[in-house]
């Protein structure tokens, strides 16, 4: 935040995926493109209800997943960051067990 340009710098606000610093409702739109593989398994939960939490209707996501071995070795080649990524079953376990109810799509590196 220091070192961002002086015209935005009034509008940033520094937060967390798991701990949004904004009331319930605040937004008619939230997205999160290719961000959710960089938190720890033990965050995801919480960063999926902050997604809705702070929704006032509409939420999409962009996650990186694999549907074969072939899709996973390239997802493994291609992260630096990545603490977890899963399969399309395994992101809507993780949908259901938050109760995310908006859009999302996935990324396969095939």
């Amino acid at each position: 935040l220091k070192n961002c340009k002086e015209e935005v710098k009034g509008d940033l606000i520094r937060g967390s995926a798991d701990l949004l610093p904004f009331k319930s409702r605040s937004f008619d739109l939230v997205i999160s493109i290719n961000t959710l593989h960089n938190l720890y398994c033990y965050q995801m939960a919480s960063a999926l209800k902050e997604i809705q939490r702070v929704s006032k209707e509409h939420a999409y996501i962009v996650v990186e997943s694999y549907r074969n071995e072939d899709e996973k070795v390239n997802l493994l080649y291609w992260q630096v960051t990545c603490e977890c990524f899963y399969t399309p079953d395994e992101w809507a376990w993780w949908f259901d067990q938050t109760g995310f109810m908006g859009d999302y799509s996935f990324i396969y590196f095939e």
